[in-house]
C-alpha cells in the first residue's frame, strides 16, 4: 500500500493525472493553518489546507526546449488533527522538491500520516495528521 492511499479521495488525483504525481518542482500556492475545526463534542483541533500545483512531466520537448508538462493542476488537500508542525521559508514562489507522505501509527497522537514538503525554493516543512483528504483537483489557470 502506498502512503497516499490513506488519503480520502486520493483516487481523484490518480484519475486526473493518470498516476500519483511527485509534485517535483510543484508550487505551494496556499497554506491555511486553522485551529477552529470542531469535533462533535465541541472541542477544537488544528487542521491544514494545502493547495499544491503539480503536473506530469513527459519526455517530449517543447519548441522552447523544456520538457512538456501535462495535467497542470492545483490539488487541494485537507489535513485534520495536525501535530508536530514545522514550517520554514515562505516566500513569493515556494517550489517543492517533492511532496512526500509516510504512513505512521503514532499511538500517542493517533496520527497515521507524516507529510513532508521537501525544500527546493521557499517553503518547506513537515507535520503529522490523523486524517487527510483530497478536496479537489482543479486545472491550473494562469
Amino acid at each position: 500500500m502506498n502512503a497516499y492511499e490513506v488519503i480520502e479521495n486520493h483516487q481523484l488525483v490518480i484519475e486526473h493525472f493518470g498516476q500519483w504525481p511527485s509534485f517535483h518542482d510543484g508550487e505551494v500556492h496556499r497554506l491555511v493553518l486553522d485551529r477552529m475545526r470542531q469535533r462533535s463534542n465541541g472541542s477544537y483541533y488544528p487542521s491544514i489546507e494545502l493547495f499544491v500545483r503539480g503536473w506530469i512531466m513527459t519526455s517530449e520537448v517543447t519548441e522552447e526546449g523544456y520538457y512538456k508538462l501535462v495535467h497542470d493542476s492545483v490539488v487541494h488537500f485537507l489535513f485534520e488533527e495536525v501535530g508536530e508542525l514545522e514550517l520554514d521559508g515562505l516566500n513569493h514562489q515556494n517550489v517543492l522538491s517533492g511532496l512526500e507522505f509516510e504512513k505512521r501509527l503514532d499511538e500517542k497522537s493517533n496520527a497515521n500520516l507524516f507529510v513532508e514538503l521537501s525544500h527546493c525554493y521557499g517553503l518547506s516543512g513537515s507535520f503529522t495528521a490523523t486524517k487527510a483528504k483530497v478536496v479537489s483537483v482543479t486545472p491550473y489557470a494562469k
